[in-house]
């Protein structure tokens, strides 16, 4: 993969519904970990690592980068499903395909099932919205979440939010969200000699939630990067492709939305971060709401109503 191809997002929102969506190879990696040997979790690990790159590997060079044989990585890939490395390849082409989607070849896919609305149709528009709204919560482990809410909900930590060229809105309107409940509450800097000067104490206390969905950008994977680096707690939000970023996040959560236009839809991710916010709003409890009775109190206070 080029390195302008990886460079940009095409939308937030997620995964296509046409295609292999909800049962990609990201997907499967992730959620079959658990049945695995430590050999294939080797295997696991490498292809997350430099995904979906490393897949596309021989089966003898990706067993070479796991340190593992080449038997270990074929049975990874038939315990994933797949009939074999050749199938778990196409299945892989076949991800990448939808996950490199520019909005042109988007709106070009869908312009067939598209059609304009009409009053008539009006409450039909909000069917597929609320589908992926529930395809996305079904599909969130408990443990993520839980972990994500009982991370946010530490004072101590000092929480940084970042998005991308789409879904840097969505992180602007997590980050004012949270802001209401818990100090240390900010965004990345956009600005190079700013954002150096900020994280250059990065470490162990600070927590970084990043906003990248496909077309995945670099920016965002060589930050997710150098917060692990420095031991932080990441919470990766992405779409149900998976960016690249999940390999090095603590916690994954995932959104997913049909392909229906050009621009993946933002409705399941702004439910999401309002479930992130109504659940931290539950975990903190009365700091919480006494943080929120200061802040109306010093707006009225400085007259800015």
């Amino acid at each position: 993969m080029t390195k302008e191809a990886a460079s940009h997002e095409s939308g937030a929102g997620g995964a296509a519904a046409q295609g292999p969506s909800e049962d990609s190879p990201a997907t499967r990696i992730r959620e079959r970990m658990g049945e695995c040997t430590p050999g294939e979790r080797k295997v696991a690990r490498a292809l997350l690592a430099a995904y979906p790159v490393a897949g596309f590997e021989t089966v003898a060079s990706l067993a070479e980068i796991a340190g593992v044989s080449g038997a270990t990585v074929v049975r990874f890939t038939t315990k994933l499903g797949y009939q074999g490395f050749p199938d778990f390849q196409r299945a892989l082409r076949d991800e990448f395909e939808h996950r490199s989607a520019s909005p042109m070849a988007l709106y070009e896919r869908t312009s067939r099932s598209r059609r304009a609305a009409t009053p008539d149709d009006l409450a039909a528009l909000g069917e597929g919205p609320a589908e992926d709204i529930r395809a996305t919560f079904a599909g969130i482990p408990a443990h993520d979440f839980d972990t994500t809410i009982a991370a946010l909900s530490q004072e101590k930590r000092r929480i940084w939010i970042t998005g991308g060229r789409y879904s840097n809105f969505l992180a602007e309107y997590l980050g004012a969200s949270l802001q209401q409940l818990r100090p240390a509450v900010q965004m990345v800097p956009s600005m190079a000699s700013v954002r150096g000067a900020a994280l250059a104490d990065f470490g162990p206390k600070d927590l970084l939630i990043a906003f990248d969905f496909r077309r995945y950008e670099l920016a965002t994977r060589d930050l997710v990067r150098f917060a692990k680096s420095r031991k932080a707690f990441v919470v990766l939000i992405t779409d149900k492709w998976v960016s690249p970023c999940a390999s090095d996040a603590d916690t994954v959560l995932t959104s997913v939305a049909a392909e229906r236009g050009p621009f993946d839809s933002v409705v399941p991710v702004m439910a999401l971060v309002e479930a992130v916010f109504e659940g931290l709003v539950e975990k903190i409890g009365s700091p919480a709401r006494e943080r929120m009775a200061r802040i109306e109190e010093t707006v009225q206070e400085l007259d800015l109503l």
